[in-house]
């Protein structure tokens, strides 16, 4: 069996993948020598079972039923000046959600199930009157680890923002409030981008398997909407820069195709971490050594 795995990332700094293509075999003894919480494992079994992330009864769609949180690190000092920042969107949320509107603490070590616990839930489907099902991380993964929220994320809809000032905070939070409130209109508008690589398996197959037909599903169930694929040899650096900078920015924009990933200490690891690898660049077998900033989009 000559079956190969393909990993999405590139590594700007020498053009190779970030994740080499390897075999089901292989992936698999790099998981095995990693040790897996107990809890987790468990969690995800009944999850395979499945099972409602929310108990049944209570509606994700309303905020009112599923609850919202925020999860701010303890001990940090820099969570009060956050908190302020983010005050508009904060008090969006308390109104939405009303009773179930928490602010939560994570504390350095803790565990998932500790988390939990200490607040009075437990595993299983989410009562969102205990722990609200949608969850907003705010923070860097050195003071909330990013192990912690894949573990929270078993269960809860978890997300996540860091910034570097209070003042990117509250741009944040600004923009998010008039997208939720009218005060920034958009036309029903979905594009979907896809580059499609010749010799990049990830690309080929994300392409062919993931953006197109999503593309062709949201426009057969979504008439009200305007939907738009661009794919393969369109989905250039100059394209995407036309769709989110011209007059009429989408809605929504989905993407698909490799992030760039930079060395610790690489001086565009800041500005450039995740920018996203556009159809200029020629492929794995056309190119060699760094990658340019005209083949990527940041």
């Amino acid at each position: 069996m000559n079956e190969r795995l393909y990993f999405n990332g590139i590594n700007g700094a020498t053009g190779d993948y970030d994740l080499p293509p390897m075999s089901p075999e292989q992936l698999a003894s790099v998981i095995e020598g990693e040790s897996l919480d107990e809890g987790l494992l468990n969690e995800l079994q009944r999850r395979r079972e499945a099972h409602l992330r929310i108990m049944e009864g209570e509606s994700p769609l309303d905020l009112a039923q599923a609850g919202w949180g925020v999860v701010f690190a303890a001990g940090d000092e820099r969570v009060p000046a956050i908190k302020e920042a983010l005050g508009e969107l904060l008090s969006l949320r308390r109104e939405q959600a009303g009773e179930r509107y928490r602010e939560l603490e994570y504390r350095p070590g803790e565990s998932k199930n500790k988390f939990l616990v200490r607040y009075g839930a437990g595993p299983g489907a989410v009562d969102p009157s205990v722990v609200p099902y949608y969850l907003l991380i705010v923070g860097d993964p050195e003071a909330i680890p990013y192990r912690f929220q894949s573990q929270l994320d078993v269960q809860y809809a978890v997300g996540r923002i860091h910034f570097d000032t209070p003042e990117e905070y509250a741009r944040y939070a600004r923009s998010v409030v008039a997208a939720e409130t009218g005060g920034l209109a958009l036309r029903r508008r979905a594009v979907f981008f896809g580059v499609r690589t010749p010799g990049d398996q990830a690309t080929l197959l994300s392409a062919d398997h993931l953006v197109r037909p999503l593309a062709e599903w949201a426009a057969a169930e979504r008439p009200d909407w305007e939907v738009q694929p661009v794919l393969a040899d369109e989905a250039t650096k100059a394209r995407l820069g036309e769709v989110l900078g011209g007059a009429e920015p989408p809605a929504l924009l989905f993407t698909a195709g490799h992030g760039m990933g930079f060395p610790n200490g690489d001086p565009r690891q800041l500005l450039h971490q995740g920018a996203l690898l556009c159809q200029d660049w020629p492929g794995p077998g056309q190119h060699r050594g760094p990658i340019p900033e005209e083949f990527y989009f940041s």
